[in-house]
């Protein structure tokens, strides 16, 4: 069961080139395991990618959204979503992005059988049309 967030993220990853130069932004999507605010490598290397597109296209704004589930209390699940956000943009300006190109935006928890997974996730949305 471990697994499934790990593989998730290699996923989403391998879709990246998909994903990237199409529509009007790339969106990295960032996974974490429940009730965790840590970056597993796989994570890293998403982070590290969108950081990469975002200086190759340069960008200026770089949104960081939080998603967490509502397992329990929801201020503590809307706690969690700020703080992984929180988390992705510091590893981003470790990358390379200026933390003023950074917005970090939380989500409230849904609380639904398809948003188990979703709700672990932030998202990393550039948009390449703002030099």
């Amino acid at each position: 069961m471990r697994r499934l967030p790990v593989m998730l993220s290699v996923c989403a990853f391998a879709g990246l080139t998909a994903c990237t130069g199409t529509g009007d932004r790339d969106r990295y999507p960032v996974f974490f395991e429940p009730a965790s605010t840590s970056i597993s490598p796989t994570a890293q290397s998403i982070i590290d990618k969108a950081a990469s597109d975002a200086r190759a296209s340069h960008a200026k704004v770089v949104e960081v959204i939080g998603h967490a589930g509502a397992r329990g209390d929801l201020s503590t699940d809307e706690m969690l979503s700020v703080e992984r956000a929180k988390v992705v943009a510091a590893a981003l300006t470790k990358a390379g992005i200026d933390g003023a190109q950074i917005t970090q935006i939380a989500r409230p928890p849904k609380n639904n059988e398809d948003a188990r997974v979703a709700s672990r996730v932030v998202t990393i949305e550039i948009d390449p049309s703002t030099p």
